[in-house]
């Protein structure tokens, strides 16, 4: 829930930072490239977590292309905290210049890549089994392929292409972690006898 809202806000935050006040931004620690993964590995493991919670609220009934889709978002999330801790600590330890080089180029696709596809995937086998709200699953399902497509045909750079499939993705993610957390306050407050 928190990491699906946490995913919005972190998109939000890079627009305005590195869009509408990339002038007053240039030149501070807000401008840095190293300031944006301070958000989004938070971000990421938030969602790598809620994702780990879904998978295990219902693990026995997703089947095994439901699991192969799990396994490619867990290493999308994860690779997007590694890549994302490791920018911080070259940026903040060497120069904002060095991060912008290889490990960018090689951290965000291919993290992209697998949270999309495996989200597609894991959210189409979330859907099939029926114990979390569909249509949470159907929103993170589409979202991120629905991102990963924005990129891809060049509409990186515009705002509301953008904004739509994150709120998506996110909305999808908010919606099945409030599901995750009502399932378990309803379990812990079962009545018990008096006596």
């Amino acid at each position: 829930m928190v990491g699906g809202a946490l995913y919005f806000c972190a998109f939000g935050a890079a627009y305005l930072i590195y869009s509408l006040f990339a002038e007053q931004a240039q030149g501070t620690f807000f401008g840095e490239h190293a300031f944006i993964h301070i958000l989004d590995v938070a971000m990421f493991a938030l969602l790598l977590v809620g994702a780990v919670g879904v998978y295990l609220r219902q693990s026995d009934r997703i089947g095994k292309v439901g699991k192969a889709g799990f396994y490619a978002v867990l290493a999308g999330f994860g690779l997007s905290v590694v890549g994302g801790l490791t920018i911080i600590v070259v940026g903040l330890a060497v120069s904002d210049e060095a991060t912008l080089g290889v490990l960018d180029v090689i951290t965000h696709p291919l993290a992209h890549v697998l949270y999309a596809i495996g989200s597609l995937v894991f959210g189409i086998a979330t859907f099939r089994a029926g114990i979390l709200p569909r249509g949470g699953a159907l929103l993170m399902a589409v979202g991120p392929i629905w991102l990963f497509a924005s990129f891809m045909i060049g509409l990186g750079d515009t705002v509301l292409p953008i904004l739509v499939p994150v709120a998506v993705t996110a909305l999808g993610w908010m919606w099945l972690g409030y599901a995750l957390h009502s399932e378990r306050k309803e379990t812990s407050v079962e009545p018990e006898p008096a006596v």
